[in-house]
């Protein structure tokens, strides 16, 4: 049985459960990457088994609460809630932790310089810390860009309640429903809430990724195995956010021409790993099957599998190819999956 579970924001250090979400999260869908891990997860919430107060109230507290999908009382998805979007009297509200709306620990780079950060504590230690480094032309001196960095502060540092859209009036329209929208997103997002400001000299790209793992907030070094590609991080003076750089040096694979993947996972860990070259699973008749024929639960299906696809048109394996060449395979790169039991599998090259 699926359940999805809330719990409190992991900065305010206690994690504790909230409520079950179950009944509440309308078409409840998520996904997972062989490159990110656990990546996005939406749901709607309506007036169908949420009153009003009680939906504003959620709406009011739960953006950067941490959501966990459990499978038999096993994590197959976790992350927070990074939007969330509230129609109510036909005005569309929204609260985000989007890096480019929110933002609680400012610097300004302007030609001559750059300024020291400065942090609203007050919101880092409810939403953790959501870095910016604004870059400006030149005519900022030292004052301007130190009164710049205060005014982005003002006026982000929280993740307030906004309009989203215009305010329309029709006189004598039935009043609009009440609806929740929520985004959720995996915790190898909150990553990029961080820089890499500095370069670090060469060394194995699987110890560089360990580092840069260990600098990010909510998430851990889990099982990172060695790859020994050395490489250096180069920022080159422009400071990179955390993922945006792992995600690269993912994408170098290693010294022999291989693939690598790597995400972050149950428990906010973040695994790394060569990617998979032998088949383990089956597609037949309509469904994914371990090599032993047995359904796989829909909600514990993972990417960087192998799929050997029964009844698939012969065709000519080319030379020189990986394992997933063979037209008869499918190397999953994305899992899609949407409560209860329906799901998809994105093979390699196959999205649209």
């Amino acid at each position: 049985m699926i359940t999805l579970q809330l719990f409190d924001r992991l900065a305010e250090g206690t994690g504790s459960y909230r409520m079950d979400l179950t009944r509440h999260a309308r078409n409840w869908a998520r996904t997972i990457r062989a490159v990110g891990g656990f990546w996005t997860g939406d749901f709607e919430i309506t007036s169908t088994t949420m009153g009003r107060l009680e939906m504003v109230n959620f709406y009011n507290t739960a953006i950067g609460q941490r959501v966990a999908e459990k499978t038999a009382g096993i994590t197959t998805w976790e992350g927070e809630i990074v939007e969330m979007i509230l129609s109510l009297d036909g005005v569309q509200y929204k609260r985000t932790l989007n890096p480019n709306q929110f933002q609680n620990k400012v610097k300004v780079r302007y030609p001559a310089g750059v300024t020291a950060y400065s942090e609203k504590t007050g919101s880092s230690d409810v939403y953790g810390e959501s870095v910016a480094i604004d870059v400006v032309g030149a005519s900022y001196d030292s004052t301007a860009a130190a009164a710049r960095r205060d005014r982005i502060l003002a006026e982000k540092a929280y993740p307030r309640s906004r309009p989203s859209g215009g305010l329309s009036s029709n006189a004598g329209a039935e009043q609009s429903e009440t609806f929740l929208s929520v985004l959720c997103a995996g915790y190898v997002f909150s990553m990029n809430r961080r820089y890499q400001e500095s370069d670090v000299a060469a060394t194995n790209v699987s110890d560089q990724i360990s580092t840069l793992v260990g600098n990010s907030e909510f998430v851990s070094a889990g099982r990172i195995d060695s790859n020994t590609l050395s490489v250096p991080v180069s920022v080159e003076g422009i400071p990179s956010r955390l993922w945006d750089l792992i995600e690269e040096m993912i994408d170098m694979g290693d010294a022999s021409g291989n693939r690598w993947v790597g995400g972050c996972y149950a428990g906010r860990e973040f695994h790394y790993e060569a990617a998979e070259t032998a088949v383990s699973h089956r597609w037949r008749n309509g469904q994914l099957v371990d090599l032993g024929g047995v359904p796989m639960i829909p909600s514990t299906i993972r990417p960087n599998i192998i799929v050997e696809l029964d009844g698939s048109p012969a065709g000519a394996v080319l030379p020189g190819g990986n394992v997933w060449d063979n037209p008869k395979r499918a190397y999953i790169e994305e899992v899609e999956f949407m409560a209860p039991n329906i799901y998809r599998l994105v093979p390699r090259g196959g999205a649209s």
